[in-house]
Order: structure tokens, then sequence, then C-alpha cells
């Protein structure tokens, strides 16, 4: 497998949200835990600050077999089961296409530790370079947009602020109501007009 390195996202203080790249990631996994479990589903969504609004310019999805069988609480909450996996590809085959698919881009997650906690421990396992792109995690920044909620799970805050609905627990979908959220809260904090991309980027990530 050829070496694929996600290259550092040098962010200047004047650039905007409008102007620039993201990629929204999602996992589907065997479980809770980086070190023990295993990735079973990638989504990814990449997208300008200007194309928030509308859809996003690429899509990525890939089922896993990730070698271990999936716990029954996974599979209860994604609906994937090892049947389902069964014969899809390894890892060591499909992380080569997602890292390229991510590229240089910042990269956006709801609860951002669990995913990149994932992805980190993925690459760490295929001796990949660790991933050094800047990210922002959509819970504080909802947090930061919309104060004082009941919950700031994806799916409540979706229904919360009237997202559209999709297949909730599967990574492309759940890439994509990340996307929408990332676009609701970028709107809800630009009242002052293009906002830096320094005030949405997750502080020491």
């Amino acid at each position: 497998m050829s070496r694929v390195s996600i290259r550092s996202n040098q962010v200047s203080e004047a650039r905007t949200v409008a102007d620039s790249q993201f990629v929204a990631i999602d996992f589907e996994t065997t479980g809770l835990y980086p070190s023990s479990d295993r990735i079973i589903e990638l989504g990814g969504v990449r997208f300008t600050g200007r194309e928030l609004a509308g859809q996003p310019s690429a899509e990525f999805q890939a089922l896993v077999n990730p070698g271990i069988p999936i716990g029954v609480d996974a599979a209860r909450i994604s609906g994937i089961t090892d049947s389902d996996v069964a014969d899809a590809p390894a890892i060591d085959e499909v992380m080569s296409g997602f890292l390229e698919f991510i590229g240089d881009a910042v990269i956006v997650a709801h609860n951002a530790p669990f995913d990149v906690g994932f992805l980190r421990a993925a690459v760490s396992r295929l001796g990949l370079p660790d991933v050094t792109n800047r990210i922002v995690d959509t819970i504080p920044l909802a947090m930061k947009a919309f104060p004082r909620r009941r919950s700031y799970g994806l799916q409540n805050l979706a229904v919360e602020l009237g997202l559209p609905p999709n297949q909730a627990h599967r990574a492309l979908d759940d890439a994509v109501m990340c996307m929408r959220l990332f676009g609701r809260c970028v709107d809800e904090l630009s009242f002052m007009g293009d906002l830096a991309l320094n005030d949405v980027l997750t502080e020491g990530a």
C-alpha cells in the first residue's frame, strides 16, 4: 500500500470560512474505543464554505471488514452486522482513497475526538503519517451558535434546527448532516459578515 500523507493545513489569520475547503467525516465502528475497536464504515463529504447552502462537491462512502466482531450495541445503533461487512475490503484497501479524499481540507466532525481518534488509530496501525489537518468539532461550535439547548446530539440538533432528515447512524448520511449543522452554525455566527476560519476551528486540534 502506498504511503499517503495528510498535509498540515496552515491557516491564515485573514482566511474566511467562505474561502476554505472542508471535509465532514463520520465513522461507524465496532465499539467506542479506538485502541481496541475498528472502523466498519467511512463516510465523508467535501465542500467549500461557499457550498454550505447547497450540495457537497464530492462524497465518499465505504463499508470495511474490521476483522473483529461488531459489538451488539454498535450493530443495534448502525444496523450494520457482521454479515454486511463479511465481503467488504479491509481498512488497508480503503484508507488510501479516504486520505486522498480528505487531502489538506479542514476536517469537520460531530464529537471530533471520537472520529478523529479512530482515524488516527487506523493510520497509525497502517504505518502512515499522523493526521495534521485542522479540525472543527461541531459540538462546541453548536454550543457557541445555539446556547442552552437540551441536547447537542447530532440528530437532536437536526430536529430542533429543522435540518432535512436522513438516515441516522450511517456514515455518509451523518457526514452530510454534520455539514448541514456546520452550515447553520456558520450562518448563525456570521451576523458581522464573512466568518473568519479561526472563529470555527477547534482549539488545540
